[in-house]
């Protein structure tokens, strides 16, 4: 597993922009409910993740906020950078904790001239993440709660490249913008089921074709695009 975690923008870039890039990077890991960034604060770092996830968060009433997107091994959180912003609009959050490389935001802008294949690649990146939240958008106004848990698993599972990680029902409630006893009967289904498990704080994937079942077609419609627009995804060894 450990060579799929890589994350996939800056796999296989041309030499010199291999070289360039690998100047600026370096690596961290990432805890969870990290604050990376603040609601309208100057970006200072962009990330671009191994095995961890990052979640953007849109900002309500100044303390909660619902998620807008997630970040992993098929992105960055450099997209404000590439579209000349130098804020971010969302909060960004660390939400399953792991490995990620980063860069200093203002040395990785200077950069992006000479790195067009990878500026090609985010700009690929852009469109899905764009694509990816009308998707939820619609997702979260349509479907039930026991379908976009499963969803919301189903792509955790495949940014972060790993079937077990830490999540409290407490937070998934935050993400998806419901209240928390919903999420726990949505879990419960889902486990009952045999398709999870879970304990304290730690949720792990037990049968993904019987998730993907139970999830809504916001999963297979998000995969499909990812897949046109970055090429084909890593799938999780059994």
């Amino acid at each position: 597993m450990a060579e799929s975690r890589r994350n996939r923008l800056i796999a296989d870039l041309p030499d010199d922009e291999q070289a360039t890039l690998d100047s600026l990077l370096e690596d961290v890991m990432l805890v969870s409910h990290e604050v990376i960034a603040e609601s309208g604060s100057p970006l200072h770092w962009v990330h671009f993740p191994e095995s961890s996830m990052i979640s953007l968060v849109t900002v309500v009433n100044g303390n909660g906020g619902i998620e807008a997107l997630t970040v992993g091994v098929e992105g960055s959180t450099a997209l404000p950078l590439i579209t000349g912003s130098r804020t971010t609009f969302a909060r960004v959050v660390a939400q399953i904790p792991g490995a990620s490389r980063r860069a200093r935001a203002s040395e990785f802008e200077t950069a992006l001239a000479s790195l067009p294949e990878l500026k090609r690649r985010l700009s690929l990146y852009s469109q899905l993440a764009w694509d990816t939240t009308a998707q939820c958008a619609a997702c979260n106004r349509m479907h039930v709660t026991e379908e976009r848990t499963a969803r919301w698993l189903l792509m955790s599972e495949d940014r972060a490249c790993r079937d077990e990680f830490e999540l409290t029902q407490h937070f998934l409630s935050q993400m998806l913008g419901v209240r928390r006893p919903a999420v726990t009967v949505a879990v419960g289904m889902l486990q009952k089921q045999g398709l999870i498990a879970h304990r304290r704080g730690r949720i792990r994937i037990v049968d993904r074709e019987g998730l993907k079942r139970a999830a809504c077609e916001c999963y297979s419609l998000i995969r499909r695009r990812e897949k046109e627009l970055l090429g084909p995804t890593v799938v999780l060894e059994p």
